[in-house]
């Protein structure tokens, strides 16, 4: 995992639940309510590949290495 990837995951975690801009490299942006949750291991925390969020009533899966960005909706 990157330093990058890191950072947006951990951006994702604090902003759970919330309306948000999730900016796409590529230069798309998609706004909705992000879910975006950790699983407790033994000895570590473990972050999703993904997060979802949900525009319209419609749910959208992305990559969080796809992902340049994430703010406040």
């Amino acid at each position: 995992m990157s330093d990058y990837t890191q950072a947006i995951e951990t951006q994702a975690v604090t902003m759970n639940g919330q309306s948000v801009v999730v900016n796409l490299i590529g230069g798309q942006s998609l706004t909705g309510t992000l879910a975006y949750t950790t699983t407790s291991r033994y000895y570590s925390t473990y972050f999703p590949d993904v997060l979802t969020l949900t525009v319209a009533g419609k749910a959208h899966t992305v990559r969080v290495d796809h992902v340049s960005s994430i703010g406040q909706g």
